[in-house]
């Protein structure tokens, strides 16, 4: 390969070779025995032009083909960087579609709605806990549905938290499943003020239990669970036991370990009709009411008689 030319040939004018300083060049064609056609000054400065023309016409060539290779291997570059930068931009562009894409997924869609025609029923109010529990088919304790709960839940959903803090929770609440796991503090978890379902009283029950059967529609369950869980809580309405002295707090005992004892039950895929009284339950109910009873009269003997 020919060394690359750093000048224009075309830009180098051509010598005058009859000026006197080439008369040595011309006197060594003039005296050549290989150049016979060569006798004088004249003739000698005309050889001397054709040679430097041949060789400037060969250096012209090569530098305009230089000149091209160099336009082509620029042209070759550039159309490169543009390709590249064309994929750059499709893949910033893909990119882009794609995110948009994930936050579709996370979107809850806008579903379509009549126009004109408004809610026929008041809006349920739950705890974001109870609300997780239920869509889930879990047992969720009475508490939650109390007005409560409910504000509890409005105070929590004001707060700023801080999502890098985390803390221990009991997932699951009461039911035999329940685990601690390790939850960031903006996660939904369960109530510290929740109230076990023994611990309440009959007025609270019947306060939580209309709230509770609309939640049952988070779960989506079948009517008859629905009815049967609306039938559960309206034998307790008519029993004779609440006519009985302790009867209230037997019934507050016993709603509160069938319930927790049916979804148990569930999850072993042998489920019962919770309607139906459990006869032995109750008496055990009544026992513990007893029980409760004598201790109660025993702390006010020893009071009256530290008195």
């Amino acid at each position: 390969m020919a060394d690359r030319l750093k000048f224009d040939p075309a830009l180098v004018p051509c010598p005058d070779f009859s000026d006197e300083f080439y008369a040595a060049f011309r006197n060594s064609l003039i005296i050549d025995p290989n150049h016979a056609g060569i006798t004088n000054n004249q003739e000698a400065a005309r050889h001397l032009k054709e040679q430097w023309e041949v060789v400037n016409t060969r250096m012209r060539e090569q530098y305009q083909a230089q000149v091209l290779a160099d336009q082509e291997e620029a042209d070759q570059r550039r159309e490169e960087a543009e390709a590249l930068q064309r994929q750059r931009e499709a893949e910033d562009r893909e990119r882009v579609l794609e995110q948009a894409r994930e936050v579709e997924k996370k979107r809850i869609p806008a579903y379509s709605f009549v126009a004109g025609e408004g809610a026929h029923r008041k809006p349920l109010r739950i705890h974001p806990y109870a609300e997780k529990l239920m869509s889930a088919r879990k047992y969720v304790p009475l508490w939650y549905f109390l007005p409560d709960a409910a504000l509890e839940a409005e105070e929590r959903a004001k707060e700023v938290l801080d999502t890098n803090h985390y803390q221990i929770a009991n997932e699951g609440g009461e039911s035999s499943n329940s685990a601690l796991v390790l939850v960031g503090t903006h996660s939904i978890r369960a109530s510290p003020n929740a109230i076990p379902d023994a611990r309440l009283t009959w007025s609270q029950v019947i306060l939580a239990r209309g709230a509770y059967l609309k939640a049952l529609s988070l779960g989506a369950w079948p009517s008859e669970h629905v009815k049967m869980f609306a039938e559960f809580f309206a034998c307790m309405d008519t029993s004779e036991e609440l006519n009985a002295k302790g009867g209230v707090r037997a019934l507050v005992l016993y709603q509160a370990e069938m319930r927790m004892d049916w979804f148990k039950a569930n999850e072993r895929q042998k489920p019962y009709d919770l309607a139906v009284t459990n006869g032995a339950v109750l008496e055990d109910c009544w026992k513990t009411v007893r029980r409760e009873e004598f201790d109660e009269s025993l702390k006010d003997m020893c009071r009256c008689s530290r008195a």
